[in-house]
């Protein structure tokens, strides 16, 4: 009697998943494994503005002119106080362009900075010095040149924006100040320029 007991427990836990049922679920979990490491792997779980900006775009070193000294863009503010920082393309790849940087200026705690008596703007210059493309801190956009290519024949020069004379009326004085580039669209993060 025993073992009969015994034969028909055995027979009921015996119920267990098929072999087919067992190996479709192991081909199907298989299957969404591969998809999943595929994905990771191929970079589809990459969306926009994912790319580090420092991967393309990189500062030179800063060299600060005051506006008798040099370029255009920064003398036509006319103003002894009115500095400007000239900011070579220190890398610029993958085919990069001015839109995807915008700018703020900041100390070096990371506070933004407002100017007194003036507003900052940005122009990008050729290496002849022409300009070719112009930012506005206002409007946190490119008014002219959008959809120009970076390269490293380019200067971006830095003008405080200083629209009157005397000497230290506009403030802060820039030096030690922060530039900061932004990326914009495809591109996450900044990278940033001591200000000289």
């Amino acid at each position: 009697m025993w073992s009969t007991k015994a034969r028909s427990w055995r027979r009921r836990n015996k119920r267990g998943v098929s072999p087919i049922i067992a190996t479709i679920l192991l081909v199907a979990i298989t299957v969404v494994l591969a998809a999943v490491l595929y994905i990771l792997i191929s970079g589809f779980t990459k969306g926009p503005g994912n790319t580090p900006l420092g991967t393309a775009y990189t500062f030179g070193s800063a060299t600060q002119t005051s506006n008798g000294a040099a370029p255009t863009f920064c003398v036509a503010q006319a103003a002894i106080s009115d500095w400007c920082d000239n900011l070579p393309v220190g890398s610029a790849g993958g085919g990069i362009s001015v839109a995807s940087l915008n700018f703020a200026i900041r100390d070096a705690s990371g506070t933004p900075v407002s100017f007194t008596h003036g507003t900052p703007a940005i122009q990008l210059e050729s290496a002849s010095g022409t300009s070719i493309a112009t930012y506005s801190f206002t409007t946190s956009t490119w008014t002219v040149g959008g959809t120009t290519s970076l390269s490293t024949t380019q200067t971006i020069v830095l003008d405080t924006g200083c629209t009157i004379s005397g000497a230290n009326l506009c403030s802060p004085i820039p030096t030690g100040l922060v530039l900061y580039a932004l990326g914009v669209g495809s591109y996450s993060g900044s990278v940033q320029v001591t200000l000289v």
